[in-house]
């Protein structure tokens, strides 16, 4: 693990009691919870994008039927393409 470490300035009071009061409620160091703070803003802009619908499945936002017919879609009609 790297040890970069960070100098932050100017950073809101309210920011700073949040953080503060995050780590006392948690149980963990300042330093922790500003670590995990940074991780969760930041891991959500990196993940790539889906390339399907796999990450709906199991969501509980559709069922059965909607499932059969993406399953149904994800078939490759051999007549349509003249194979």
């Amino acid at each position: 693990m790297n040890n970069i470490q960070y100098t932050i300035r100017n950073v809101p009071e309210d920011v700073d009691n949040s953080l503060r009061l995050r780590a006392k409620k948690n149980k963990q160091s300042f330093n922790a919870t500003l670590v995990q703070a940074l991780k969760q803003s930041t891991i959500k802009g990196i993940k790539q994008p889906p390339s399907d619908l796999g990450w709906f499945y199991g969501s509980g936002g559709i069922g059965k039927a909607e499932l059969d017919t993406f399953a149904e879609q994800r078939v490759i009609d051999k007549r349509l393409w003249g194979l």
